[in-house]
């Protein structure tokens, strides 16, 4: 079996420009030729504008839909699932992906800046067909901000880092760190690349050892104690 050393894996593609949802979208009936899109989402009254514009571009292009908060989706049988919403939404998602038997496509649109679960791997360990990094769908949220700085630490922390997991790693914290001079373009991008870097430092199945996690975790939420020392990790690797 391929390991982390031997094989650097993201989602097939990967969308990261404001106002890119309309042209992915496209996709599915020029590319895919889908025709039954269920949209996972935790809390449709909170993101029902957002969903809105998912569903108003899938109508234009005549694909069935159904909009659902985490119903299995067997009964729509659909051919492509799209996901929208934070980390742990996609962590939920992902099983109910996984545990359909017709393996359909499989899109992640993230809700939050920052969000970095959007471009991990399902339980089965297959990535997402399709991740749309659209800021237009965006909203931000701190703590959210601080699990992906939690998640950029953990791939540092590894054992099984490389240097391409490192890179982004390194890269993601610089941005992080300074999260409130940056641009919505840049806490996206640093989520996307604090996933890419973790779900690339560590094992198949995507565990890591409780002193990681422990010492990360207390690294990326409470970075009022430890900023200095953080830059100095992020600019000096």
């Amino acid at each position: 079996m391929t390991n982390n050393l031997e094989l650097f894996r993201v989602p097939e593609k990967i969308y990261l420009k404001k106002g890119s949802l309309p042209v992915a979208l496209r996709e599915l009936k020029e590319v895919y030729n889908r025709k039954n899109v269920l949209i996972l989402v935790s809390d449709l009254l909170h993101h029902e504008k957002a969903v809105q514009q998912i569903t108003d571009r899938l109508h234009e292009m005549q694909i069935n839909y159904a909009v659902s908060e985490w119903h299995d989706g067997r009964a729509f049988a659909p051919d492509c699932v799209l996901v929208y919403g934070g980390d742990a939404d996609f962590a939920s998602a992902s099983k109910i992906v996984a545990g359909l038997a017709e393996k359909p496509y499989y899109i992640t649109v993230p809700a939050y800046l920052g969000t970095y679960a959007h471009v991990m791997p399902l339980p089965d360990e297959r990535f997402p067909d399709m991740t749309i990094v659209d800021i237009d769908m965006m909203q931000w949220n701190s703590n959210i901000v601080k699990s992906a700085l939690t998640a950029a630490l953990s791939a540092l922390a590894s054992e099984k880092a490389t240097e391409y997991s490192d890179s982004m790693a390194v890269k993601a914290i610089q941005i992080l760190l300074n999260a409130p001079e940056c641009s919505a373009e840049q806490l996206a991008n640093a989520g996307t690349l604090a996933g890419c870097a973790l779900s690339n430092a560590h094992a198949v199945k995507q565990q890591f050892s409780g002193h990681e996690a422990i010492c990360a975790e207390k690294l990326g939420m409470k970075t009022e104690l430890l900023l200095e020392k953080l830059k100095a990790v992020a600019f000096n690797f």
